[in-house]
């Protein structure tokens, strides 16, 4: 089991000087790869993001690469355009008769004379030692996530066994339950109708109809059923997020049928307890890969 969250960095020594890579990922519902580049760079994106998908199945992965040495390429100057530039200001100042000394801020505010470096694909050589500190910047990410995901996996299973305790308690409360209150229904019903001569037959058939309307027996086995599988799926490891999410949601379920059938005090706090055991266990497989 693995959390979604970590971090990774790694470098490489290219042609393009030092590159420095930073992986960080969060929980999200599916694989989300965002991959920020110098531009000298942005040619070999698709290749970046293939290895990522690769290596990682979930969340909000965010990688960082940046060049950290002395070559990451200033952009050429056009000297001929700031030459044409200066005689167009003299030419100005003649035409409006303005006396002012062209200064190098009038250049620097000309954008035009500056020009970026031609986006250039790196050569093999520094593909393959960009790809492997990407690599290794994923493996540490993916260390972190594992260290991590250890931790939510014991409190996990922590819970599940606080759900699986409640279930028990629920169960125990529950013992001859049919045949306790099919006597006081009964009992209830023959007081109320003492003096009136009614069908024995029917009035059981409506006593156990009624009765068994509370019966919770097959919400208490489908919900054990949810427990042991979700134990066993934490077991199996894996992408697993998705599963427990949903088993989760079924466990949620019966217990909310349980609340809703049973009518009984002392079972509506104990479903109480599990259900805000089941949001806590929500909470953290939000996080899990």
């Amino acid at each position: 089991m693995k959390s979604m969250t970590g971090f990774g960095k790694s470098s490489a020594d290219t042609g393009y000087g030092k590159v420095a890579i930073e992986a960080r990922s969060e929980n999200h519902r599916y694989l989300d790869v965002k991959i920020q580049l110098p531009d000298a760079l942005s040619a070999i994106e698709p290749e970046l993001s293939d290895i990522v998908r690769k290596l990682l199945h979930r969340g909000k992965v965010r990688i960082t690469v940046s060049l950290e040495g002395v070559q990451n390429g200033a952009p050429s100057l056009n000297i001929d355009l700031a030459k044409q530039f200066r005689k167009n200001l003299e030419k100005l100042e003649k035409e409006l008769g303005i006396k002012e000394d062209i200064r190098l801020d009038h250049f620097l505010a000309l954008r035009e004379i500056f020009s970026p470096q031609p986006k250039i694909r790196p050569d093999a050589k520094d593909v393959k030692s960009i790809e492997g500190a990407l690599i290794g910047a994923i493996k540490k990410l993916d260390s972190a996530r594992v260290s991590e995901g250890k931790k939510l996996e014991n409190d996990l299973v922590r819970r599940i066994g606080k759900i699986e305790r409640l279930t028990r308690s629920i169960q125990n409360k529950r013992k001859d339950f049919m045949k306790t209150a099919s006597a006081k229904l009964k009992e209830r019903i023959s007081k109320a109708l003492e003096d009136v001569q009614v069908d024995e037959g029917k009035l059981y058939q409506e006593a156990a109809f009624l009765t068994e309307r509370s019966d919770i027996t097959e919400e208490i086995v489908r919900l054990n059923a949810h427990t042991a599988k979700f134990r066993q799926t934490i077991k199996d490891g894996g992408s697993v997020g998705r599963e427990l999410d949903f088993l989760l949601q079924e466990m949620n379920r019966e217990a909310g049928t349980i609340s809703a059938k049973a009518k009984d005090a002392e079972i509506s706090h104990i479903t109480i307890d599990l259900r805000s055991e089941l949001e806590k266990i929500r909470e953290q497989i939000q996080n899990i890969e």
